[in-house]
């Protein structure tokens, strides 16, 4: 699916696409005053979408909203660019054949209409076939509140799983139980002077099992109006407990993780693929890329991809790599020392199954043996697993001996979600570097 913090990026590549098409199909032949006045108006539409863009906010079609309303809001999108750039025409002195401009929008009018309709359609399905369980902590009047904003928003595909009181341990082992049997995806916490030890343990609680937590400030709210429609950003004076709950830390982690993979993908992996494959090939039979199953956010399951490091055996998916492994090939072992390995991995960071940093995505079989062990293991699919990470840039990659070794990499990768900042991503994928020029695991 189109992921939502890439659609202005695809509308963008879609308006320069019709702008050099239309060129060609115009002009047909090189012809130089064509050329700059291209560029120009190329200028033009960028900077005008751009600022259209800012201004709006670029919102994406609420789920209330009709195929039909999206279309008509795109069009008036459409219809007030076109005038913003006519207005830049003007401002500087330039002209343009009518039947030059109107080929523009006429090919790209159809092309952003059919992303649209597309993306609208499968966000439907995809919310009319899933909804989204809670239950509210607290009883008092922010509590109705929430109550009677999802029943008035059906259309949020908010399913309520009760009141619940939490004032003993007793309560929190109520709680759990009533998660476990449901499959809670959120708790509203609007208890007023709840005790810290048992706010921690809910935080905690909340991690262990992937449910998201928010803690609502008390006595503000008095209407429901106040709540803004969209589902995963209330207008509450609340806290969210981790910052990557909040859209707009994730939209800024996923434009990051769009930017950098892009490069990586562009003046890296254009010619890395080529050289390694060839080496690959010619080192040992089987494919360039080692596609395993591992698991990233939510627990749910995707494909990683890496280049082959091994010989093509039937325990790939189920016994980790160890020390002076034979399956390891000449070629594999440069590439895990170096970690060259793990580059096509950017290309899940595109998919959006990936970030560039993150905990790192574990074999299933990992899942469901430590899942047993560590109380904590599940916290650390709470968000989108990475290229890198804490535990790997502080040396913690590599073979698993033991319990102890996972032990740490699960603290560090708690400890990650529970203070991740955008610089101290940017600290990790530094330290990551200078960890792989350094001799160790």
């Amino acid at each position: 699916m189109i992921n939502r913090t890439l659609l202005p990026f695809l509308d963008w590549v879609l308006l320069n696409i019709s702008i050099f098409l239309a060129h060609f199909f115009y002009f047909g032949s090189y012809n130089q005053i064509a050329e700059v006045n291209s560029i120009y108006l190329l200028i033009y539409s960028n900077l005008s979408w751009l600022f259209l863009a800012l201004v709006s906010g670029y919102q994406v079609s609420p789920k209330s909203w009709t195929l039909l309303i999206a279309i008509k809001d795109q069009f008036l999108f459409l219809f007030i660019h076109s005038i913003v750039v006519a207005f830049l025409i003007v401002s500087f002195h330039k002209s343009y054949s009518p039947s030059y401009i109107v080929l523009i929008y006429a090919i790209f009018t159809p092309l952003i209409i059919s992303l649209k309709t597309i993306y609208f359609l499968v966000i439907q399905r995809r919310s009319n076939a899933t909804f989204i369980r809670y239950i509210i902590i607290g009883s008092d009047d922010v509590a109705t509140d929430i109550r009677r904003f999802y029943l008035l928003n059906s259309h949020l595909n908010f399913r309520f799983y009760g009141y619940y009181d939490l004032t003993s341990p007793a309560d929190l082992n109520h709680l759990r139980h009533t998660c476990s049997l449901n499959k809670v995806d959120q708790i509203f916490c609007c208890k007023k002077d709840m005790d810290r030890d048992l706010t921690t343990q809910l935080i905690n609680f909340g991690l262990d099992h992937l449910i998201q937590i928010r803690l609502i400030a008390m006595g503000v709210v008095k209407s429901y109006q106040l709540l803004r429609t969209e589902a995963q950003d209330l207008n509450l004076p609340s806290e969210t407990t981790i910052k990557l709950d909040d859209y707009a830390y994730r939209t800024i982690k996923r434009f990051f993780d769009i930017s950098f993979s892009l490069l990586i993908v562009f003046f890296v992996l254009s010619w890395l693929i080529p050289i390694v494959a060839f080496f690959i090939k010619m080192d040992s039979k089987g494919p360039v890329f080692f596609i395993q199953m591992r698991t990233g956010k939510s627990d749910r399951q995707f494909r990683c991809i890496k280049f082959r490091t091994m010989v093509v055996n039937k325990d790939a998916d189920t016994k980790q790599a160890v020390s002076n492994d034979p399956r390891i090939t000449f070629v594999g072992k440069f590439l895990r020392r170096t970690c060259l390995d793990e580059f096509p991995q950017f290309v899940n960071v595109l998919l959006g199954s990936m970030s560039v940093v993150g905990p790192r995505p574990f074999m299933v079989r990992h899942r469901e043996e430590y899942s047993k062990l560590i109380e904590s293991f599940m916290g650390r699919h709470y968000v989108k697993p990475g290229v890198t990470g804490l535990a790997q840039c502080l040396g913690f990659r590599g073979e698993i001996k033991g319990l102890e070794d996972m032990e740490n990499r699960v603290r560090l990768d708690r400890h990650y979600i529970e203070t991740w900042t955008f610089w101290l991503d940017i600290k990790i994928i530094f330290l990551t570097v200078v960890s792989l020029l350094r001799e160790g695991n």
